[in-house]
């Protein structure tokens, strides 16, 4: 594991109007930071084509004052995710910055001397737009030392043609689940900072016979690509419990999350390092309905599997993979759209999604 690794990600909206290729203009930024440099992916969808070049920024904070760090420019006509866009650690140190300083990221239209800034996110919930941020972005300084600014390098699976998202390795196996129905929604936990113990303890479980059981289904985990005992125990420690559907079903145990990059953290610590969270699909749930689900599935053959539920209004909507995941749906809840789960199946001993 690389020391000091963090992930955020944040979801762009329109900020300057005229940019827009019919539908509503939109971003999902992710970054990744590790040994004091950050690395940038971006999806970006419904900006127009013209005589712009599109620049990303990174807006950080140092004693008050907001610093703007060029990332690169970003090419709107290619439908995926794109990655590569790097803010160096000396830069960062020149500056005297550091990766968990960064507070915004905005999207630049730049023309004739002219700029723009049609997209436009907040890391921080508590931090909104001001206009003093467009200053500090057309008051930078151009002798200011800039990062490296390559072209962008586009990461995907499969074909260049048609593939508009990132696809993981994907593994054909039959996951034998119990039916799922019917939802019961609670509250929406509040992000917090992560609750790095993994410890599960005996009165977490009731009786006392079920903690038996999956303490001794935990002991042998040489032969497995993730640790299903330390992801079980940081997802009770850090998420609340859910009951998602109204028929228990037998064999696995839900979590509600709103918080993807403390999700995300946590998964990489126990070894999960599927790209589940480069598909921009996953976000658009989470934005829409304030949550996804995570969840252990134990099978009855002794199969593992950690599961995605993704939010979706019916099963003709917003689909994150093509083949595989499978459509759950809901009925009674009462949050608004919502018709059901879209489950996505990652095998514990091999680490890839399953079908």
């Amino acid at each position: 594991m690389q020391v000091g690794f963090a992930r955020k990600y944040a979801i762009m909206e329109e900020l300057d109007g005229g940019f827009s290729a019919g539908s509503m203009p939109e971003a999902f930024v992710r970054l990744d930071s590790w040994e004091g440099r950050i690395q940038a992916s971006i999806h970006v969808k419904g900006l127009k084509q013209g005589p712009f070049k599109y620049v990303l920024y990174l807006i950080f904070v140092r004693n008050d004052k907001l610093i703007p760090i060029l990332l690169g420019t970003v090419n709107t006509s290619y439908s995926g995710m794109q990655s590569g866009l790097e803010i160096e650690a000396e830069t960062l140190r020149n500056n005297n910055l550091k990766p968990d300083s960064v507070r915004f990221a905005a999207l630049t239209a730049e023309s004739q001397n002219k700029k723009w800034i049609p997209l436009f996110a907040s890391f921080e919930k508590s931090h909104k737009w001001d206009e003093s941020i467009r200053q500090v972005i057309l008051m930078s300084s151009r002798e200011e030392e800039k990062p490296k600014t390559p072209e962008p390098d586009i990461s995907y699976t499969g074909n260049t043609t048609d593939s508009q998202i990132i696809q993981p390795a994907i593994k054909e196996e039959t996951v034998d689940t119990p039916p799922l129905s019917d939802i019961t929604a609670d509250n929406t936990p509040q992000p917090d900072s992560i609750n790095y113990s993994s410890l599960i303890y005996q009165d977490a479980y009731s009786p006392k016979s079920n903690y038996e059981k999956k303490k001794t289904k935990r002991e042998n985990t040489s032969n497995k690509q993730c640790d299903i005992g330390k992801l079980e125990g940081l997802l009770m420690n850090n998420f609340e419990t859910h009951i998602p559907f109204n028929r228990s079903s037998r064999g696995y145990s839900w979590y509600r999350v709103s918080d993807l990059a403390k999700l995300s953290n946590i998964m990489y610590m126990s070894g999960i390092n599927v790209p589940l969270f480069a598909n921009p699909k996953i976000l658009v749930g989470l934005f829409k309905f304030k949550h996804i689900l995570a969840g252990l599935y134990r099978g009855g053959n002794g199969s593992e599997y950690y599961v995605i539920g993704v939010p979706a209004k019916n099963e003709k909507d917003n689909k994150p993979f093509d083949n595989a995941c499978r459509w759950a749906p809901i009925q009674d809840t009462s949050i608004r759209d919502m018709g059901g789960y879209w489950l996505v199946y990652v095998s514990l001993k091999s680490g890839e999604i399953v079908v």
